[in-house]
């Protein structure tokens, strides 16, 4: 998305804040809050935000809020009303844990505490893992934890024995704690025998992943969250399909966590890498996607000079022609706007291990928009 569309954008939501709010001082908070505002999570770059705060749509923001104070008075207005934060205290192993758990779904510690404590203790008290892991011994046929969450039949199946066992918490919690009972061993499950395996990801884990990153920046939401939660899950079928029209929703749930189990959303190492040169490609509006060289590589397509996604096929061109093929979102503006360019490098040796050290440390250090961070 270009600098002015991002700009005008903050402008339309700031209004439609201006409209809700009883103060200025919830306006201030909500569009000009240091770290958690509106300017600062539309322009996260310090450059690009300098750049906001020169621009014409930063001073009519500006004018928005001082009609508000005068509307609502200067002082009188000065008082917002709950802020929505809380101070909590923690044990420093706590504190820890939790960042850790953070950094591996690629969400912030603050986006984790808010799911944890969505959770109301009614809820945490009926999950039983006695009826969960029953359950999931009645259903299971063979397959690991993470496929009855992922399979779409057998996690009704499995969700279904949980109603009859007798829980009545929603079917995230129940999904959530049946993985807990995996890691944690709080009751005894079968042991899987069967391996779900695909060896087509190339083909489609660049749609789980623009999927995950698409519901990352607008629900707030962990991978986790994502596959436990039913109703989340069909949303990320549906931004994945639209990406990948050919594939199956087990298949694409699986690529996302298979981007997991690969380090793709793990700790970038320090491996070192080979020098790679990007080509541009020219605008993605003229790119023609038969002209690309059907070698191993990575590529990137850029907005101006912000990468949007970045990925590293075994097939250039097949790549490109599967993303030409589906429906990049529409909110990039990449079908109109001559500024959306590919930028490739060939790597026709490379196994893939090159191709990944590199994506991993491109994500980064560049952060592109749709690639999914290890940090919100």
């Amino acid at each position: 998305m270009t600098f002015n569309r991002k700009a005008d954008l903050v402008v339309q939501q700031a209004k439609s804040v201006a409209e809700s709010v009883k103060n200025w001082a919830d306006f201030n908070n909500t569009i000009f809050g240091q770290n958690d505002g509106l300017i600062a999570q539309t322009f996260p770059e310090e450059a690009e935000r300098q750049m906001f705060y020169d621009s014409e749509q930063y001073r009519t923001v500006s004018k928005m809020r001082l009609q508000l104070m005068k509307k609502t008075g200067v002082e009188k207005g000065a008082t917002p009303e709950k802020s929505g934060r809380v101070l909590l205290r923690l044990p420093k192993a706590l504190h820890k844990a939790l960042q850790v758990e953070a950094s591996r779904e690629g969400v912030s510690l603050n986006q984790l505490a808010t799911s944890k404590l969505a959770m109301p203790l009614r809820e945490r008290m009926d999950l039983n893992v006695y009826v969960i892991a029953d359950a999931y011994s009645k259903v299971f046929d063979g397959y690991s934890t993470d496929r009855v969450v992922i399979d779409p039949e057998l996690n009704a199946k499995f969700l279904a024995e949980c109603r009859k066992g007798g829980l009545t918490s929603d079917d995230y919690h129940i999904n959530h704690a049946l993985l807990d009972i995996r890691k944690s061993g709080k009751a005894e499950l079968p042991k899987a025998t069967k391996k779900t395996e695909f060896r087509d990801y190339d083909e489609y884990i660049f749609a789980a992943e623009i999927a995950i990153r698409i519901l990352q920046r607008s629900k707030g939401v962990t991978l986790d969250q994502i596959l436990c939660d039913p109703m989340l899950a069909l949303e990320f079928d549906r931004i994945a399909k639209q990406l990948a029209p050919a594939q199956t929703a087990l298949k694409l749930r699986c690529a996302a966590l298979n981007l997991r189990k690969t380090r793709r959303l793990g700790p970038t190492d320090r491996t070192p890498i080979e020098n790679v040169n990007l080509v541009t490609a020219g605008p993605m509006k003229l790119v023609r996607p038969g002209d690309l060289p059907t070698v191993p590589g990575v590529y990137s397509f850029f907005d101006t000079n912000r990468p949007l996604f970045a990925g590293g096929t075994d097939n250039l061109q097949h790549r490109i022609e599967l993303h030409f093929s589906g429906r990049l979102p529409k909110w990039l503006g990449v079908e109109d706007d001559l500024s959306c360019a590919l930028k490739y490098a060939p790597m026709p040796n490379d196994k893939g291990k090159e191709r990944d050290a590199w994506l991993r440390r491109f994500i980064e250090e560049q952060r592109p928009l749709l690639n999914y961070q290890r940090v919100a």
